[in-house]
């Protein structure tokens, strides 16, 4: 797979769908939308996994503590801007994180997932 910095265009569509699952409302309401944005994408399941764990949960996991969070939708180029400043780091701990364990298995990321593979075999 390509890293964020070379497939920004194929990119901003997954984030942008991806990053619904951070908001602060129930996302199940906006499940299709989101796998269709997903299901229409270049990534295979494990990629959009990836995606998910290593640029947005670290993105946008902040909106889940707060109070009063986002709810509409994150600004795009603000989004951009975080995933790509950390893909940019090079540090070895940013590899590490208890995400890859938690985030695979939030229940609305394993509906959002079965609906991708239902949409792509229509």
């Amino acid at each position: 797979m390509k890293s964020a910095v070379e497939d920004l265009e194929n990119r901003r569509r997954a984030w942008e769908a991806l990053s619904d699952l951070y908001l602060d409302t129930d996302t199940s309401l906006s499940r299709q939308w989101r796998a269709a944005i997903l299901a229409a994408s270049p990534y295979s399941l494990e990629e959009l996994e990836q995606i998910l764990v290593e640029e947005i949960h670290p993105a946008c996991r902040s909106n889940l503590r707060c109070v009063a969070g986002e709810w509409v939708g994150f600004d795009m180029e603000w989004l951009e801007q975080r995933i790509l400043r950390r893909a940019r780091s090079r540090s070895p701990l940013r590899r590490f994180t208890l995400a890859r364990l938690t985030v695979p298995r939030s229940s609305e990321w394993q509906r959002t997932k079965e609906e991708v593979v239902r949409l792509r075999k229509a």
